[in-house]
């Protein structure tokens, strides 16, 4: 199937480095996680999960698109007899349809800093909206009177008059810069969680015993034409590769 060996080849130069060796190496076991196969997956809060289990150690995995970004969430769970290895740079997602291509891993603090610079750019949006907003106060006054008149005569005359002029002052508008102060701050302050949330997180690298289990996420690029990928890592001798329809994303 061209989706599975374009990945799996992927993995062996990537990984192992292969492409370009004078003895042939050990190739590890592969399984795959066929989207049309009776592969475990699991939808949870709008998120498709794929298991594989292998040699007594399970991978869940969750790959989606985050703005420029893919985030691939992995869970290892090790019930085998020994200690296997979870490395982030043993892991892999390779667009396979329209086109093949490794999309590389990318730095989380990376994407971080991204993220902040784009916040720093809302918020001085925010900041110069609430300097330049303006409170205006209208005032409106009218006057009124009457006139009477009297001729030598003995004839009279009455009359009234009325007068109505309206004035508008402007002012800064202190209102919308105290809110725009709060969302600014808000906004620092969800970006400072969410940093601190990402970078304890990551996947790192881990030896996993018998019984123990890791939690973490990885970043790559993204190709927003992609239709299908493959997201695949070597763990413990085995790769697991799990194919994945990413066109709705």
């Amino acid at each position: 199937m061209r989706r599975a060996s374009i990945g799996i080849l992927g993995l062996f130069c990537a990984i192992q480095g292969t492409a370009q060796t004078t003895a042939e190496p050990s190739k590890p076991k592969v399984i795959i996680c066929d989207e049309s196969a009776a592969c475990v997956h699991e939808y949870i809060s709008g998120r498709k999960y794929k298991m594989l289990v292998s040699d007594k150690v399970t991978v869940i995995v969750a790959v989606e698109s985050v703005g420029k970004y893919s985030r691939a969430d992995v869970y290892v769970a090790n019930d085998g007899p020994t200690t296997i290895d979870v490395l982030p740079e043993n892991f892999i997602l390779a667009e396979t349809l329209p086109k093949d291509k490794l999309l590389r891993p990318v730095d989380v603090g990376k994407a971080i800093r991204s993220a902040e610079r784009q916040m720093a750019f809302a918020n001085a949006l925010t900041a110069i909206g609430a300097n330049h907003a303006q409170r205006q106060t209208t005032t409106n006054t009218a006057t009124r009177g009457a006139i009477n008149a009297k001729s030598s005569d003995g004839t009279s005359a009455q009359g009234t008059y009325g007068e109505h002029s309206t004035s508008t002052i402007s002012s800064p508008d202190y209102a919308a810069q105290a809110r725009a102060s709060e969302t600014i701050q808000a906004r620092s302050d969800a970006m400072a969680n969410v940093a601190s949330f990402a970078s304890r997180t990551v996947l790192r690298s881990t030896s996993l015993t018998t019984g123990k289990t890791i939690r973490g996420y990885l970043v790559f690029e993204r190709d927003k034409k992609a239709k299908w990928a493959n997201f695949g890592g070597l763990i413990g001798g085995t790769v697991y590769m799990f194919q994945l329809d990413v066109s709705g994303q």
